[in-house]
């Protein structure tokens, strides 16, 4: 039994090289853009929605979206940890997410007409950078990668913990109809952009986890069920940096109207 050096869950024996067909990356692009195009479909069509909905009741579309956040959570590792069931929870997975992502990009719309574009084409920009510095070997997934991810990772936690006490504390004084200072609503702003700014930036160092993974797997030659795991792990870090490019926007927009 062989395994990966990065990623030890990406296991090969002689048996996989007497099948037919093997994991390629024609096939993990293949199944990337399949899943892209779901959630995006989804996302499209509850966007377009959402106005209607508001008008409507709320309280259904709220239980919808909490449950389909715990549902894509719980797709998302399942997908990630069986090959052979990657490909129905990374559609469930992809259903889920597309909710999500058609109502902030709707909220984010109303910040900004817009919006919707300006992340997908940073996201798009951001995925072809990152695969051609990977592909010529600039960005390397090595030891010392590894490391600057593992320590990003800690302090994200941090940051996740820190964020949500201190949103906490803002509505809090909103719900008792405090009044909050513009400087000190101005210096919060600023601080969830920098926070964001480095969610971001950690989304983006993260990717090339992604095409790392998706060589190991080609190059072991992998069982083609590996191909749904490898396209749902791309599918989570495109959707995790199109959402907090969306968040910046709204931050920044919010600091812009505010000036």
């Amino acid at each position: 039994m062989k395994q990966s050096p990065l990623f030890s869950r990406v296991e090969t024996s002689q048996s996989y090289f007497d099948e037919t067909e093997h994991a390629s990356f024609k096939g993990v692009t293949i199944k990337t853009i399949i899943l892209l195009l779901i959630a995006a479909g989804i996302a499209a069509v509850t966007a377009f929605a959402l106005p209607a909905i508001i008008k409507n009741n709320l309280t259904p579309f709220y239980i919808i979206l909490v449950i389909a956040s715990i549902l894509g959570f719980i797709s998302a590792i399942a997908g990630r940890i069986s090959d052979r069931a990657a490909k129905y929870w990374s559609v469930i997975y992809s259903i889920c997410e597309g909710l999500f992502l058609g109502t902030i990009t709707r909220i984010a719309e109303e910040f900004l007409p817009g919006a919707g574009i300006i992340a997908i084409s940073a996201t798009l920009i951001i995925f072809a950078v990152m695969l051609l510095l990977y592909s010529n070997g600039i960005i390397k997934v090595n030891k010392f990668y590894m490391r600057v991810v593992i320590a990003m990772t800690i302090c994200l936690l941090f940051l996740v913990i820190s964020t949500l006490i201190i949103s906490l504390v803002m509505y809090s004084q909103m719900s008792a109809n405090e009044t909050i200072s513009s400087i000190g609503f101005t210096t919060y702003l600023w601080m969830m952009i920098g926070i964001e700014a480095f969610l971001l930036i950690y989304g983006v160092i993260t990717l090339a986890l992604n095409f790392e993974e998706a060589n190991q797997v080609v190059k072991n030659g992998c069982s083609k069920s590996a191909e749904w795991s490898v396209a749902l792990g791309m599918e989570i870090s495109l959707i995790y940096i199109y959402i907090e490019i969306i968040r910046l926007i709204i931050y920044i927009a919010i600091l812009s109207r505010k000036d």
